[in-house]
C-alpha cells in the first residue's frame, strides 16, 4: 500500500510541475512561448534560495552525522569498560 501511495504522490507532483511549466510557457503552438521571460526571471530568483536551503540541509545532516559518530564512539568506549 505504501508503494502505491508513493507512486501516486510522484505522479501528482509531475502533473503539477507540468501544469506550472505550461502556465508560464503558454500553450501556444508554433514556437511562441507565451511567458518564457517570466519563467526565466522566476528561475533566476528561486535557484539561489533553493541552493541556500539545500546547502543548509546538507550541512545540518553532516553535523548530525558527526554528532552521532561521536556519540557512538563514546558508547563503544563505555561498553568496553
Amino acid at each position: 500500500m505504501s508503494s502505491t501511495s508513493n507512486i501516486l504522490k510522484m505522479l501528482a507532483g509531475i502533473v503539477i510541475l507540468a501544469i506550472g511549466v505550461i502556465w508560464y510557457t503558454g500553450p501556444q503552438i508554433g514556437g511562441f512561448f507565451g511567458y518564457w521571460e517570466e519563467l526565466k526571471i522566476l528561475l533566476k530568483g528561486t535557484i539561489g534560495l533553493f541552493l541556500l536551503f539545500v546547502g543548509l540541509i546538507i550541512a545540518w545532516m553532516g553535523y548530525d552525522d558527526y554528532k552521532m559518530d561521536i556519540e557512538m564512539a563514546k558508547e563503544k568506549k563505555e561498553a568496553k569498560e
